[in-house]
């Protein structure tokens, strides 16, 4: 479903094909600029159609792939963003439980002395 401009349009050359061989067949001379070549006209258009359209696929292709790839760059972000967070958490719990076993530590021996006297 994703190139289906690719398979329209070769459905719709093999339909011409079909349909008008002997236009397809038929062969003309040709100047190309650097030759005089007798071939088939319509052949080489579609040829040239074929390729500009495996070229929009293969560009298309390498656009997705680097679409991709900063996908995938910006989830492992996002996952070291989130174990940054836990880690942070975790030493704030840390230290504020340090906090408040060394005020207990020291709250509690002035207790001791309180009731001695």
């Amino acid at each position: 479903m994703r190139y289906i401009i690719v398979y329209i349009y070769l459905a719709i050359n093999v339909f011409l094909l079909i349909l008008n061989w002997n236009l397809f067949s038929s062969s003309i001379n040709i100047d190309l600029g650097f030759g005089v070549f007798n071939m088939p006209p319509l052949i080489l258009l579609q040829v040239i159609g074929l390729l500009a359209l495996i070229a929009f696929a293969v560009l298309d292709g390498m656009k997705d792939l680097k679409r991709e790839v900063k996908i995938s760059e910006l989830q492992n972000t996002i996952l070291g963003l989130e174990k940054d967070t836990v880690i942070n958490a975790l030493q704030n719990k840390l230290k504020s439980a340090s906090t408040q076993a060394s005020t207990q530590a020291e709250v509690k021996p002035k207790s001791d002395v309180v009731d001695k006297k």
